[in-house]
Parts: structure tokens; sequence; C-alpha cells
């Protein structure tokens, strides 16, 4: 069996191969191209073969090529990898070296590799999220405008009577402005579409949207975070990965818990915050709204809203781990 480290960057890539007992065998430097990874593996079978890499910003589309050339891939979580980050000597050749001692004693901090259709769906749902905050950040600068301008709208947003009483205004920044917000509502709308069409056809999404306040957007963003739920055996598991769980520190007796730990995907941990929102300002009363109210009253409205939260990624994390829709008198809710 042959273990390869693989340091990759933007441009290039070093490899280190070395054999069971850690023999170094062959090293090398080459551009990212699959005619250089594969010229680079040629020696090597793919069945004899174990290759990590960590987990950077352009890991995916070398994983890409390594898969098609059917090599078994190991993506290392950068974090957890102390070998390295704490290495006194950190060149392309020792980090690369590093990866294949640990890969070859079966000791990678593995970060997880989502399916291809769920990194499309990630990339369209965060390019939505992308777009809505372009938007809103052109909406404040032109708000600012205004407010330099002396020039108050009839409401408080840019709704169709406040962007029409703004259209007779003969001030070329402020049609700028308009023009510019009214393309990127167009493209959210467009990107909205997308993500909205692709839940018609997805059993997790229609699982997703039978609980009150998850909609279409709100459930595929759910389905591209998460990834395959199966890698969730217990729902702490999920609100640990969600970031809605609180950190411990624990010496001998002594045990503190501090705040909600930091190493988890925000992402799927703002979904979770929007959802709790959405249900808690309801005008109908439901039981979550009533665990937010009693609860804020005692820890304040931040500690209320994220311990709801919590307690929807567990609701979610039984639906899809059992494919049920929700059902009201759902006793993790109660």
């Amino acid at each position: 069996m042959n273990y390869i480290g693989m340091d990759i960057h933007k441009r290039f890539t070093f490899a280190v191969v070395k054999d069971p007992d850690g023999n170094k065998i062959s090293e090398d430097k080459f551009d990212n191209s699959k005619e250089n990874f594969e010229k680079f593996l040629q020696p090597f079978r793919s069945e004899e073969t174990k290759i990590v890499m960590e987990s950077t910003g352009v890991w995916e589309y070398i994983y890409e090529i390594l898969d098609s050339m059917h090599y078994e891939v190991k993506l290392a979580n950068p974090v957890r990898t102390k070998a390295i980050a704490y290495a006194k000597v950190k060149t392309d050749s020792v980090d690369a070296s590093t990866l294949a001692d640990l890969l070859r004693a079966n000791l990678v901090a593995e970060s997880y590799i989502p399916p291809k259709k769920i990194r499309t769906l990630r990339e369209l749902t965060r390019l939505r999220k992308m777009a809505t905050k372009q938007r809103t950040q052109t909406e404040n600068r032109l708000h600012a405008l205004l407010t330099r301008k002396g020039i108050i709208i009839p409401n408080r947003t840019l709704c169709n009577k406040s962007v029409k009483f703004l259209k007779e205004f003969q001030d070329s920044m402020i049609q700028e402005f308009l023009e510019v917000i009214e393309f990127q509502r167009q493209r959210e709308s467009q990107i909205k579409k997308k993500v909205e069409e692709a839940s018609l056809t997805n059993k997790e999404a229609e699982i997703l949207m039978s609980f009150p306040g998850i909609g279409a957007i709100r459930a595929m963003e759910l389905i591209a975070e998460i990834g395959e739920i199966g890698r969730f055996p217990t729902t702490e598991k999920l609100c640990s990965y969600a970031g809605l769980v609180p950190s411990i520190k624990q010496s001998g007796t002594s045990l503190r818990l501090g705040g909600l730990i930091r190493q988890a995907s925000r992402t799927l941990k703002h979904v979770f915050v929007q959802i709790a929102w959405c249900i808690v300002r309801q005008k109908e009363s439901n039981s979550l709204q009533e665990f937010y109210k009693k609860l804020a009253k005692k820890k304040g409205k931040q500690k209320a809203i994220c311990a709801t939260a919590r307690k929807i990624c567990c609701v979610v994390h039984a639906m899809l781990r059992k494919g049920e829709e929700y059902r009201i008198h759902d006793p993790m809710i109660a």
C-alpha cells in the first residue's frame, strides 16, 4: 500500500509518497492540472494507493480529478491537524510528508466530503444568500445617500411606493442606485426561483416543509448544509455541528459551561436561528413561541432564540432520520 500526502495550493501541489514503513518513495512539485496529476500518479495503482490532502479553498476540483481516477481520497481538517499547525519547521515538503505519515497511521482528522449533488446545491443556496446580502448593502448605501441629501422617503423600506417616489428626483446618483438595485432584485429573484424549483423534486425538502416556519428556501438550505443526515447518529451531533451547544471546560471535579461553540457551521446556525425567529413571531400561539417567551424573561432574547433554534434542530434531525413529516404533537417540542 502507498500513502500520498498532498500539500495543495492555488496553482501547484507538493506531493510525497511513502510505503507502509514510512520510507519516502517519491516526491514532486507540479502545477495543478489533470495531466500533471495523472503523470505523477501513473506508477501508483489506485487500488493500492491512499491519498490525503488538507481542506483548503481549492480542494474540490482537485478532489474531483483524483476521484475520476478512482483513487481513495481523504480530506484532512486543517484545524484538527495540529501536527502540521504546530510544526517548528514548516515547508511544503514537511507538510506533505506529515500528512502521509498521519494517513499511514490512520490518524487523519477527516473533513466531510459531500456528494456532488449536495455540493452543487450548496453553491446555489450560498449564491442566493450572497445576492441578498449584496442587494441589502446597496440599499443601505442608498439610504445613507438620501440621509446626506435630506430626502425622506414615504416608507422606511425601499418598497414600490418609495422607489416610485425616488424616480421623480432629477439626481443622477439616486437613479444609478435605483438601476443597480433593480438589477440585483431581478438576479436574486432568478436564483431564488432555481432553488424553489429544485425543492419540488426533493423528498427531504417535502418532509422539512411540513414543519411550520420552513419554506422551500430554508428547506433547501438545511439540506445543502447538513448533507447526508446519516453522518449525524444523534441529535447532539447535529446540534454541535450547527453550533447550538455550549462549550464545556472540565478539569477534575470542576465543570463550567461557556458560550456556544465557535467551531461549527455558521451558515447552518444562521438558518436555524432564522427559522426560530419566524416561528416565535407568528400570530398564532405555538409551543415553541411559549417556550421562547418563558425563557426570554429569565435568560434574555438572545439565549432564548438560540435555545429555540436547538429544539428545531432536534426536530429536523428526527424528521430526516425517520423520513417522516412533522407531527403537531411531537414530544420533542411540547
